[in-house]
């Protein structure tokens, strides 16, 4: 009878314990007030045929996710995908709105009139249109678009019998009305043979309604992974503000879409609200086509936006002079609303010499700098708990321990270097650890890990056994966005 091997020779096979993925921030998510034709709590998809599938064509859930795709790079380039989650009886705050009487039996008169003067109350504040010209409009559908042209924040509409006007603003502080322009200079547009204003008709706005965004995400954030959001709603300041201070505490970016001028402006404006409160992870897109083409224009930026493989080399990017698919640029961006968006923090779609561009402002932060602090964070937190979750045996409290775990710690910075996310320069704040070793590595790779040595530990932290806490500083790539250029020519 043969002695078994193992009396002698034990051997015991294991493999290293699997740990984490690595942090991926291209998922992004769609809260919609649309309902799918499945009845699930939210679906993922990387096609937008397959949310026409779900949500039907001429949706509009379906026509932001083509505008998500539609991008080249998109969220799949970066191994993304999307999420869509429909919002529980949610519905978008609405504008105020104008609608004429019937004035169709004034064409004849309006067309004689060359210097008009009405006064538009526009969200409590008074809007002066004076010099208005219809001696060549033939129709109230010219009357319309001479209107609109005067009018910035207002969407003037033709209809067979007059015209309506509705406030770029949503929420229950939105609201137009037509009144007598006092003490007016032209001919007085608010009387019955013209505007006939005393028998329009104005109605508020009101907020949105149902679940709201602060409350989907608490809802579904343990169930599926996004970084980006956005939404079909319209909404309110206050819904914005509500969203923002909730994303602020979690490693996600929440983008907003406004169409009014009022939304730049200091101080009371939301883009300037949310600045002000330092919460970059809420990022306010303008576009002043209307809401619904604004929606359209913020889906196109986040498949843009959110595309970055940072496992690859140089693959970092700015949004600055980035082109959109499916997006028209937004003909109404003059130097004014350049300046105020600009000071507000706020990017746009509009175009240079004719070529349609996105304007990347950094008064709230860059886009860029803010997506890639989320995924430094995200990749730095998986390889410090991967590097204690794989292995079979324990991580001892030592010196040599240390070491390898800030190892650990420094591939993700590396990967973010080779990105192009982190770049060595000179730094110009505070220090830590070795001031020497701390200006070296800066200069030299970009980057410096730092922690206590384990003989200088607080005994307290040892018996919990804490690692000494590891310190690390970033110096970020950057990019360059504008240039001055002075050219000295002589004869």
């Amino acid at each position: 009878m043969s002695i078994p091997i193992q009396n002698i020779i034990n051997v015991s096979i294991t493999g290293t314990p699997a740990g984490l993925p690595a942090a991926n921030v291209n998922s992004v998510a769609i809260f919609t007030t649309e309902t799918p034709s499945n009845v699930d709590e939210f679906n993922t998809y990387v096609t937008a045929s397959a949310v026409q599938t779900d949500y039907g064509t001429n949706s509009v859930t379906a026509q932001m996710a083509s505008n998500i795709f539609a991008q080249s790079p998109n969220i799949l380039t970066g191994d993304g995908r999307l999420v869509i989650i429909p919002l529980i009886n949610a519905i978008s705050a609405i504008e105020g709105i104008y609608e004429s009487a019937d004035i169709a039996a004034n064409l004849t008169n309006l067309q004689a009139v060359a210097d008009g003067d009405i006064r538009v109350v526009l969200n409590g504040n008074n809007v002066d249109v004076t010099g208005l010209n219809f001696t060549n409009a033939s129709s109230l559908a010219d009357i319309a678009t001479i209107l609109q042209r005067k009018l910035t924040d207002v969407v003037v509409t033709a209809k067979a019998t007059g015209f309506d006007l509705a406030s770029k603003k949503v929420g229950a502080s939105s609201s137009v009305d037509l009144v007598q322009l006092p003490a007016g200079s032209g001919t007085d547009l608010s009387v019955a043979s013209l505007f006939n204003v005393a028998a329009g008709t104005a109605t508020g706005g009101a907020d949105s309604q149902g679940e709201t965004i602060s409350e989907a995400i608490l809802r579904t954030e343990e169930q599926v992974n996004y970084t980006g959001l956005i939404t079909n709603l319209d909404l309110e300041d206050a819904a914005i503000s509500a969203i923002a201070a909730t994303v602020q505490t979690r490693d996600m970016i929440f983008l907003a879409h406004v169409c009014s001028t009022e939304d730049l402006e200091p101080t009371t404006g939301i883009a300037s609200i949310i600045k002000d409160a330092t919460q970059t992870k809420t990022r306010i897109l303008f576009y002043s086509v209307s809401q619904e083409s604004a929606n359209l224009m913020k889906a196109a930026y986040l498949g843009r936006a959110f595309s970055v493989n940072f496992s690859g080399s140089n693959t970092s990017q700015t949004m600055q002079l980035k082109a959109l698919a499916n997006v028209l640029p937004d003909t109404l961006i003059n130097q004014t609303i350049f300046d105020k968006a600009e000071t507000a923090g706020v990017d746009y779609y509009g175009s240079i010499e004719g070529l349609p561009v996105v304007i990347s402002n950094g008064a709230n932060k860059f886009f860029d700098s803010v997506y890639n602090s989320i995924f430094i964070k995200l990749s730095v937190e998986v390889a410090g708990f991967n590097f204690l979750k794989q292995t079979n045996t324990k991580r001892p409290q030592t010196e040599q321990t240390m070491t390898a775990y800030k190892s650990a710690l420094s591939q993700p910075l590396i990967q973010s270097v080779n990105a192009g996310v982190i770049a060595p320069g000179t730094w110009n704040g505070d220090t830590f650890g070795n001031q020497q070793d701390f200006i070296r590595n800066i200069e030299d790779n970009g980057y410096y890990l730092y922690s206590l040595p384990i003989a200088q530990q607080a005994q307290a932290e040892r018996e919990a056994r804490e690692a000494p806490i590891v310190q690390i500083a970033i110096k970020e790539a950057g990019a360059i966005h504008s240039s001055s250029i002075i050219i000295n020519i002589e004869a």
